[in-house]
Formats: C-alpha cells, structure tokens, sequence
C-alpha cells in the first residue's frame, strides 16, 4: 500500500473515531427528563389515546443512507394520553427537544416543548377548511387593487401572470395574446395584452374585430402607449365599445378576418371592495 492511500485511511479512521467520540459525547451529556404534559382540542376539552413523544436531532448514522449525517433523529418510547389526556415521558434529551402527539382525525399545528408541553390539536376536517379559507383569502389579497396602481400595472401584476395566452400564427410570426379584457376604470372599454413585434401587434390592432353573443359590435381597438412591466415585447390594446360593461356576463370573441380565427375572451372587472 502506498503513502497516499495509508495517509488517506489513517485520516478516515481518525475522522470515523471523532464522530463516534463526538456522538457518544453528546448523547451522556443529557440528563433524564421527565416531561408531564396534556393535550386538548382547541375547545380546551382533554383528548385521550393521543400516541406522544419527543425528539432531537444531532449527528448520527443514518442506517438507509450509510454515512454520517447532523440531522439524525433520536426519540423517546412513545406513551398514550389518559381519560384526562394526561401523559408523562422520560426521556436523555435536551431541554429544547421536540413533542409530538399524533391522534388519527387530529393534526399537530405548532411546535410545542418540555417547557411548553401543553398540546393542542386541530380537527383534520377544521383544519383542512381553515387551509381553504387562508388560502382564499391569499387570492383575493393577492387579485386586491393596490392604491395608486395604474390599470396596466395591475394587469402585469395579476392577470397576464395568471392568463393562458392564445397564440396565433400571424404576420410570420406567432402572436401570444392574453385573453383577458380588463375592464378599465371609467368602464367604457377594456384593456388586455398581446406578445410580439410591434409592427404584428399593429397589425392585428388594424383589423381584430369585438363580438358580442356571436354579434359584431361598433368598437375599436388602439394601441396603449404606457411602460409595461410585463416584460420584453408586450404591448397593452385597448378596447372601447357602446355599453361594454354590460357585457360580463355575455360571449366575448374576439375575430381576426385575415387568417379567419377567433377565440374566446373573459372581462376581468373589480367590485369596489378591491380598490
């Protein structure tokens, strides 16, 4: 065996070793803790046959990997809660080690310790609706108008993020637009977006025709000159026509003649609780 593979075992055994030492270490240093705690519903009623345990983590093999790992982790014997949900663990850990309480229909929502051992568990169904509701509430936070957000800063912000562009093959060349017309703020018309050269965009802007339950309607389209940040090459198009905010709940197509397509367009509108 040659000097660089002896030095290269010798350094794998030493290394080997002070894990090991450093692990054994750690694990004597822990005194036995004895965690007396309870767990309720969040009505504060006691919850029996909860299974409970606690956890740390430190350095440790990990069997299924075969190397040393700093997240291992290391837990007690599990207990149940009694009729008053009471349940008592001992345990060689740290003070700051993790409990855990797992009852089928419940669901542990926070981090709870041996000096907080007081555990509280949520309803799977509650909790699953109380996904729902916050997660709703996210979207409609999110959909909310901000003040002083101009018609296509909303738009880049909102709707072209969240749109599935139609793309055309047009003008050699292919045109993405967002079908979704954002009504504008004095509702005579709408607003939405189109991807691509300026001279395409001009181009379909010339000739795109609005209809209205399958009935072509007196509008007309015209390019919006304001700074997009919607990114490179996207270009806003106004649409104006009689009454256009009577048309939400209506079918909105929108018809290019040259290469004979048409497509579907959604109105976007605010209620005044998203201003």
């Amino acid at each position: 065996m040659n000097d660089y593979k002896v030095k290269s075992l010798v350094s794998s055994i030493k290394l080997a070793c002070l894990f090991t030492l450093l692990m054994i270490g750690t694990a004597c240093s822990y005194e036995p803790l004895t965690i007396a705690g309870t767990v309720v519903d969040e009505s504060g009623n006691a919850l029996s046959d909860v299974t409970v345990w606690a956890c740390y983590s430190g350095w440790g093999w990990a069997d299924e990997a075969g190397y040393l790992v700093w997240d291992k982790d290391y837990c007690s014997e599990t207990t149940q809660t009694n009729n008053d949900g009471l349940y008592v663990i001992t345990f060689k850990g740290p003070v700051s080690s993790r409990l855990k309480a797992r009852k089928e229909g419940w669901v542990q929502t926070q981090d709870y310790t041996p000096a907080n051992s007081h555990i509280v568990l949520t309803s799977s169904e509650d909790y699953s609706v109380r996904l729902r509701t916050e997660a709703k509430q996210r979207v409609q936070e999110h959909q909310r108008r901000r003040a002083e957000e101009s018609e296509t800063a909303y738009y880049c912000r909102v709707i072209f993020q969240e749109s599935r562009p139609i793309n055309l093959s047009y003008q050699n060349e292919t045109l993405a637009i967002t079908p979704t017309l954002f009504e504008s703020d004095d509702k005579s018309g709408a607003l939405f977006a189109a991807v691509g050269s300026a001279r395409a965009v001009a181009a379909f802007v010339s000739e795109v025709v609005l209809k209205v339950n399958g009935v072509a309607q007196e509008s007309s389209f015209s390019l919006n000159s304001a700074e997009t940040g919607c990114g490179q090459d996207v270009h806003f198009i106004e649409v104006r026509a009689p009454d256009f905010n009577k048309h939400s709940e209506a079918e909105v197509e929108m018809l290019i003649p040259s290469i004979k397509a048409m497509f579907d367009a959604k109105l976007h509108t605010l209620s005044a609780h998203q201003y």
